[in-house]
């Protein structure tokens, strides 16, 4: 299964077109969207020309609930697809998530659980452009005591890329600066960037 995974998108035109031919050249099986597309008609436009499967979850700039046959908008949920279990986390969750995630999840095998977020772990691609972490605490209790196979993420733009935290393959693939977005291979966790500058 080949996964494209982005987030911050800021309403722009040109990064989205970039993607849907990412999307087809790359033979792209599922799209990650992790928040901050902006307002409603852009979401709406783009993820309408998205054909293959997609989740997506809402960001600080946005509240995204356009879903389709193809498109999962899930802020607070778990969704099964192609063996692989998808938990999308949105704006708003509960003060004691890890427990709580931990509770949700305890039947999935964590390798075959993605977790997609809009804000990063705490530690983990959340550096500010002064150095300093940002990231959500609760979200590395989860990662510690799950160990998904994947986390994808997006909000901090400065700090891009991705990093293994134990079992978990981190991706912050917020695009608005590094005009990057990331391609992970499940099972084997093969990941390829890609420069959105190649397919502009």
């Amino acid at each position: 299964m080949k996964i494209l995974c982005t987030a911050d998108f800021h309403e722009e035109e040109i990064l989205a077109s970039a993607v849907l031919n990412i999307i087809e050249k790359k033979k792209i099986d599922v799209f990650l969207g992790a928040g901050d597309f902006h307002t409603d008609t852009f979401t709406a436009k783009f993820l309408k020309r998205i054909k293959i499967k997609g989740f997506v979850v809402s960001g600080n700039w946005d509240y995204v609930t356009f879903t389709n046959k193809y498109i999962s908008a899930i802020d607070w949920g778990i969704e099964e697809h192609d063996g692989y279990h998808f938990f999308c986390v949105g704006n708003h969750f509960p003060l004691d998530f890890a427990k709580v995630a931990v509770d949700m999840t305890k039947d999935i095998d964590p390798e075959k659980l993605i977790f997609v977020t809009h804000y990063p772990p705490y530690g983990i691609l959340d550096r500010l452009w002064n150095g300093r972490p940002v990231g959500y605490p609760e979200f590395l209790s989860f990662l510690k005591l799950k160990k998904p196979a994947l986390h994808v993420f997006g909000h901090i733009h400065e700090d891009t890329g991705t990093k293994k935290e134990g079992n978990t393959t981190c991706v912050n693939c917020a695009l608005a600066s590094s005009r990057k977005a990331y391609i992970v291979e499940m099972p084997g966790k093969k990941i390829e960037e890609v420069d959105l500058k190649d397919f502009m």
